[in-house]
């Protein structure tokens, strides 16, 4: 039987046939960065897991944003978009901090910087205190450390009161195994000083290493060891040295200790610049404090300088020797570079642990005023002076453990003291 088709169904056939107008499809959008001027487009590129000159479509926006929220170096990512450009919006972290290696075997620097640079393109010396860069900062640590043979686990934490000067920074740790100071090689050492640099390279071998100390501790030590036998113009280079001894319990990293030992001096005089504001029947004065044997002369005399001026509230001051060698007669000299800083004044003082009664002895006691410039030295000899003229007072003091803390402020150079008072049969704060 054959099908005839009407007008409708030919008119409907050829509109099925023919191709429809296709969808107009959404372009790819071009990428910018608003509000954190310090950073590089290629930069911020880089950090979002994006290529130089990219285009976004709208649905891959929101995970390049996560990324860079997850590096912890803004507090807060916003996007929008137009018909041709997605804008991320940023709010830098108010809260970054200095990177610090604590037992970490590799050397701090600029060679170490630019590495983490390239790889973490955000850091520039500051982190945040947790994050996708800070992570990928330890695994790049222990690939490091894998390519000096060394398996090891690296944490970081924020960590407070960190280097000579007590910073808070993101401390990189490593956890495990154990990192410790290793073999010490020892060059330039005549026969009369063998034993004596054998026994300290040898007492120093097996101590926990640090990743910014080690070497300066090593270096202090043979110097000094060298300068209490007169040997002033000691000369001591401390290297680490590969290969690094690695195991599952222990990381042992050793060095190399170069001495040239210069001869033997005689200390000489001591003086004190033109222009020092200490007199030096004061300095002499606190040096004759001091026990007999208790040190160095030349370091108990800088010590006693120093105390001087911490008298006269220069509490920064700092004080270079700078020597002069007599190979005459074998004589050696020095003349003390003195930078005073600023002149720090007192601002309170607090008693704590002391009952009310004895606070109100000790506060009529303390005779430094607001305002006054702050001696250093008259903490020390407070307790004291106070007990003098209070029996009750002394009475009470005889069962407790006294401290102290001074806190100088660097922006006000203002003085504020406290005063611990502690049970006998308990620890001091």
């Amino acid at each position: 039987m054959t099908k005839r088709f009407g007008a409708a169904s030919v008119a409907l056939l050829l509109l099925c046939t023919h191709p429809l107008p296709a969808q107009k499809k959404a372009l790819p959008k071009a990428v910018h960065f608003q509000g954190a001027p310090q950073y590089t487009q290629l930069e911020l590129l880089a950090a979002a897991g994006l290529k130089p000159d990219a285009r976004l479509k709208l649905r891959d926006v929101k995970p390049h944003a996560k990324q860079l929220t997850d590096t912890g170096f803004f507090e807060e990512v916003k996007t929008t978009s137009d018909i041709k450009t997605v804008l991320f919006t940023l709010t830098p972290s108010s809260q970054l901090y200095p990177m610090h290696l604590e037992n970490v075997p590799l050397t701090p620097g600029k060679e170490l910087e630019a590495r983490l640079h390239e790889r973490f393109p955000l850091y520039r010396g500051l982190l945040p205190a947790g994050g996708t860069v800070v992570d990928g900062i330890c695994q790049t640590l222990e690939e490091m450390l894998a390519a000096k043979s060394v398996k090891a686990t690296v944490k970081a934490a924020l960590t407070s009161g960190l280097g000579p000067q007590k910073l808070t920074a993101i401390n990189f740790t490593v956890v495990a195994p154990a990192v410790h100071i290793g073999r010490i090689q020892l060059a330039g050492v005549s026969g009369a000083m063998q034993a004596k640099a054998s026994l300290l390279a040898s007492s120093q071998t097996g101590n926990d290493f640090d990743t910014e100390n080690t070497a300066i501790g090593l270096h202090r030590a043979i110097e000094e060891l060298y300068q209490d036998q007169g040997y002033a113009a000691v000369a001591v280079d401390v290297a680490q040295m590969d290969p690094i001894a690695g195991s599952n319990q222990s990381v042992d990293i050793p060095f190399s200790l170069t001495i040239k030992e210069g001869g033997i001096y005689k200390l000489g005089a001591i003086d004190l610049p033109a222009d020092a504001l200490v007199a030096r029947a004061d300095v002499e004065k606190i040096l004759s404090q001091y026990p007999a044997g208790s040190g160095r002369p030349l370091d108990l005399f800088l010590l006693a300088v120093r105390d001087a001026y911490h008298s006269k509230g220069y509490l920064d001051c700092s004080i270079v020797p700078h020597p002069t060698f007599r190979d005459v007669t074998h004589v050696v000299n020095y003349g003390l570079e003195i930078a005073s800083g600023s002149q720090y004044r007192f601002a309170s003082v607090r008693f704590e642990g002391a009952p009310d009664a004895m606070t109100a002895k000790l506060k009529p006691a303390w005779k430094l005023a607001p305002g006054d410039v702050f001696d250093e030295s008259y903490l020390s000899s407070f307790a004291a002076l106070a007990q003098k003229k209070d029996k009750p007072l002394a009475k009470w003091m005889q069962t407790v453990i006294t401290t102290y803390e001074v806190k100088a402020d660097p922006s006000t150079h203002e003085v504020n003291c406290i005063f611990h008072f502690a049970k006998a049969a308990e620890s001091p704060r």
